[in-house]
């Protein structure tokens, strides 16, 4: 079953990941690149686990899972390597209406993380509805090549020019073909050879 794609803004919401292991500790790192408010909820944690609880950067209840831990909790990883007790969990996550995901059961989980490629607020997100994460990794590797750091740098640019962009152009259809000819100079070229400032001067003047 095919799974609507949706880019989440998780700053500040509380993200409960349930599990002190390696995997555990993966996704914690992940919630933390997002700016995610991490609550950990794990009697055993990894090393690296311990120093973010004790330098501050995620919460700590060592324990094991409660019920109660869900209250005000926008979503939930449970990663507890207990199959019973993660299917424990999503059910009473479905109860509170809490997205949930549960690690290596895909019929347990709201929502999938994909593999996704980062350039600063450029991504390519590559998904396979949890039946193959394998799968969604090795695309994701073989579009790495393909999609450097220049195209952060030109999603950055064309950011910046956006209230331009609508100052000068009253309609979506001029505002698109104004883009679109960005895109198509030689300003990703630029930006390869480290030419951000002529990058963007040549942005400006396409739009």
């Amino acid at each position: 079953m095919a799974h609507y794609p949706i880019n989440l803004d998780l700053r500040g919401k509380r993200c409960l990941v349930i599990g002190g292991g390696s995997v555990g500790e993966r996704k914690v790192e992940t919630l933390l690149e997002y700016d995610a408010a991490v609550v950990l909820v794990a009697p055993v944690v990894t090393s690296r686990l311990r120093e973010l609880a004790e330098n501050g950067s995620v919460r700590l209840i060592h324990t094991v899972y409660r019920p109660d831990m869900l209250h005000n909790v926008f979503l939930v990883i449970a990663a507890t390597g207990e199959r019973a007790v993660n299917r424990a969990i999503y059910e009473e996550c479905e109860r509170r209406g809490i997205l949930a995901n549960v690690v290596d059961d895909p019929d347990y989980c709201r929502f999938f993380v994909p593999s996704t490629l980062k350039h600063g607020e450029f991504m390519i997100s590559v998904s396979t509805s949890g039946s193959s994460p394998s799968l969604a990794k090795h695309v994701r590797e073989l579009l790495e090549p393909q999609f450097g750091p220049e195209y952060g740098e030109l999603t950055e640019i064309l950011g910046r020019l956006r209230d331009e962009v609508k100052e000068k152009y009253p309609d979506m259809e001029s505002r698109s073909q104004a883009y679109q000819r960005v895109i198509a100079s030689d300003v990703l070229d630029l930006l390869k050879q480290g030419k951000s400032a002529e990058a963007l001067q040549k942005a400006r003047t396409c739009i």
